[in-house]
């Protein structure tokens, strides 16, 4: 019996030490006696262990030399043997996930192996597994979730999580600041969608040099931003004075140079009030400044609205190439098009399809693909012609109606860059 007995504790005990491969370390602890087994170790945990101390001073000694700061309280307090057995009442195991110096992120377990009457552990194992690699994926995911591709800022969903924190706005020093990058559509819809990024990553920039050292930056919208910041009111001044500074020497490489409109309030200003009512204030006041800087600067937003919808009312057509990357951005189309999703992705074969479908009489269809061949028009372009117009009949239902195609080099034109607008109109016979 006593043989069968041995037997029957070694193969226990081998069991334990095929196990102990699997983790960081392993150790069994005799709560009742204050003594502890080791099984397996790394470097980092045995040069801190002294079995001689017993199990409670070695526990305490091991996490308190392995623990980083911010989580020693916490790995203290779950490796804590005198409260073990109470907290692990009836329990098989406790887990809790802790950060060391040299390992990283790693996984700590108690596992009940003998209990007492009243299901109090008298015997655990203890393992540590390292889980820092994937802790670190989990991070870059939520990092990812909350984060603002184009910008690098926080995004819209960081922002409203942050805003459920009740105590962001305990300290007098809290400041709620709204921006909006001014002339955003303008650039899009004269520039192209890259120069319009290229205003956003500008702005976004400029925020994080001169903002994002006193708090937190989010991007919630197109052109809209909210900058949480902790500082005082003489600090603010500063901040903001550095903040108008940066914007007015940035200058990119397709948009030269960029204005934003901004309205804040501080905590201290606003004693009694909301994270929501100092948003809604902070929101008017940058709406204020919008308003006056388009004053100043003689733009006028409504009129750029109307000259637009009038624009598209003339040309039944208007696209923004772009013959060098053979790329095409529709502005105004008939709504047929614009809901076509079997359109080609580049200019040349949408104009050779749309001239091959029978929407272009026979009798002008050999001039209509000529002068709209990629190759003609670089040609055309780069002898420094100015407009280039093809005139053709059109088929609308069972009878051809004639047009009229302007191609006309955009703004930003260059040989390297050779982007044009096309404008098509029914003209009288």
């Amino acid at each position: 019996m006593l043989q069968k007995t041995l037997n029957e504790k070694n193969d226990y005990y081998k069991t334990l030490g095929t196990m102990a491969g699997m983790f960081n370390s392993m150790h069994v602890i005799d709560l009742v006696n204050d003594n502890v087994i080791e099984f397996s170790a790394s470097k980092e945990v045995k040069e801190f262990v002294n079995h001689q101390h017993g199990a409670v001073n070695m526990m305490a000694q091991v996490m308190s030399a392995l623990t980083i700061d911010d989580y020693k309280e916490r790995a203290l307090e779950f490796t804590n043997l005198t409260t073990l057995a109470e907290r692990m009442k009836n329990k098989k195991y406790i887990t809790n996930q802790l950060k060391g110096y040299n390992i990283g992120w790693f996984l700590a377990t108690f596992i009940t192996m003998e209990s007492d009457e009243e299901g109090r552990p008298t015997k655990v194992v203890y393992t540590t597994q390292s889980i820092n690699e994937e802790k670190k994926q989990e991070e870059k995911l939520i990092f990812k979730s909350r984060t603002d591709e184009l910008t690098g800022l926080l995004n819209r969903r960081a922002y409203e999580e942050d805003l459920n924190n009740k105590g962001i706005i305990e300290t007098d020093n809290f400041v709620y600041m709204s921006l909006d990058v001014n002339g955003l559509k303008i650039v899009n819809d004269t520039f192209g969608h890259l120069a319009g990024d290229e205003l956003l990553q500008g702005a976004s920039q400029c925020m994080k040099r001169s903002l994002a050292p006193y708090g937190k930056l989010y991007r919630t919208g197109g052109d809209e931003f909210i900058a949480i910041l902790f500082c005082d009111n003489e600090k603010l001044k500063e901040v903001l004075t550095d903040f108008e500074e940066t914007i007015a020497d940035w200058s990119g490489e397709l948009v030269k140079s960029l204005t934003i409109s901004y309205g804040y309030v501080s905590k201290e200003e606003k004693k009694q009030k909301t994270v929501k009512e100092l948003a809604s204030i902070a929101d008017k006041r940058m709406y204020e400044a919008k308003a006056a800087h388009y004053k100043k600067t003689g733009v006028d937003r409504r009129g750029h609205q109307d000259a637009h919808r009038a624009l598209c009312k003339l040309f039944t057509k208007i696209l923004k190439i772009n013959i060098s990357e053979d790329s095409y951005q529709i502005i105004n189309a008939e709504e047929e098009e614009i809901n076509d999703k079997s359109l080609p992705e580049n200019i040349s074969s949408w104009l050779v399809n749309f001239g091959k479908s029978g929407k272009v009489h026979p009798e002008d269809l050999e001039e209509y693909l000529a002068k709209t061949d990629i190759n003609y028009m670089k040609e055309f372009f780069e002898a420094n012609k100015s407009s280039l117009k093809i005139i053709y009949r059109r088929k609308y239902g069972k009878s051809y109606k004639r047009v009229m195609m302007e191609i006309i080099p955009a703004n930003d034109y260059s040989k390297e860059n050779q982007n044009l607008y096309v404008y098509v109109k029914q003209i009288e016979d």
